[in-house]
């Protein structure tokens, strides 16, 4: 008997947290149906010396299930059942973790050496590449205390980020929407008691959360997306004045959409200041 393995389906099982052996012995068990160790390893090119640990470890992580006859024989889980135990599996080994890690934050941020004056927090940072830009926003929402200001045309569509807002926002956080949105978006920002202002857009991609930390995203020619990260409250202030002003005004007399330009214009000829 040969058995013809899925690299695809061994890859697609790595992200459960399964080694590439245990992935193996996992799809001969279900092509099998059952399967002594030593067959397992024979069809699955586990070394003989790894394949009882590596079925003991399937076993724990609630992949397959053992029949104690002599010899011991194993038959697989259906992938439904497995991936399903796992994920619960999963959840409960990271809510242990998570417990753990927060309980020392304290303990870390007191040793952490303090910054000098005039540190990060008076930078403007590059942040370059889509995912380093995600990663940025979900970081942002995440650990939003009180609110988030969002303007931009179509920016959950433009950043691949719809379904944020209803994952990581933070209860109790309100959030602010300034630009063009699709149904869709429209849905899940008031899922989470947010507000819209449909405005034309004033820039590619604006957040500003707790009117403390922000990042801008523009696109160039090519269509490659480069963000500015700042905490610079010099620098955040002019826009979350803008951001209100625009809200403000917007609230006072819902019209037609009105275009706003993003930059604080003074014409310096007939203005002496």
């Amino acid at each position: 008997m040969e058995i013809d393995i899925d690299e695809s389906f061994i890859n697609a099982l790595r992200d459960y947290g399964l080694t590439a052996y245990e992935a193996r012995a996992y799809y001969v068990l279900l092509a099998a149906g059952e399967a002594t160790a030593g067959a397992v390893a024979k069809l699955s090119g586990v070394p003989q010396q790894r394949i009882y640990d590596t079925l003991a470890s399937l076993e724990r992580k609630g992949f397959i299930q053992a029949r104690h006859t002599n010899p011991k024989r194993y038959a697989a889980l259906s992938v439904r059942r497995a991936l399903t135990n796992r994920i619960r599996q999963l959840r409960a080994e990271f809510d242990a973790r998570e417990q753990e890690l927060k309980e020392r934050i304290d303990d870390l941020e007191k040793r952490a050496p303090k910054p000098k004056a005039g540190g990060s927090g008076s930078h403007v940072w590059v942040v370059e590449g889509e995912e380093a830009i995600i990663a940025r926003i979900l970081e942002m929402i995440r650990s939003a205390e009180k609110s988030v200001k969002l303007a931009g045309e179509r920016p959950l569509f433009t950043l691949n980020c719809k379904g944020v807002f209803r994952k990581y926002l933070p209860e109790g956080v309100k959030l602010y929407a300034l630009g063009k949105f699709e149904k869709v978006c429209r849905d899940e920002i008031r899922s989470v008691g947010g507000e819209i202002h449909d405005v034309e857009s004033y820039c590619h991609y604006l957040l500003i959360v707790d009117d403390s930390r922000l990042l801008i995203v523009y696109f160039d020619d090519d269509g490659i997306p480069h963000g500015l990260y700042t905490e610079n409250e010099g620098i955040i202030r002019p826009h979350v004045l803008f951001f209100d002003q625009i809200w403000e005004m917007h609230s006072e007399s819902v019209s037609k959409p009105q275009k706003y330009t993003f930059y604080f214009k003074r014409d310096l000829a007939n203005d002496p200041a």
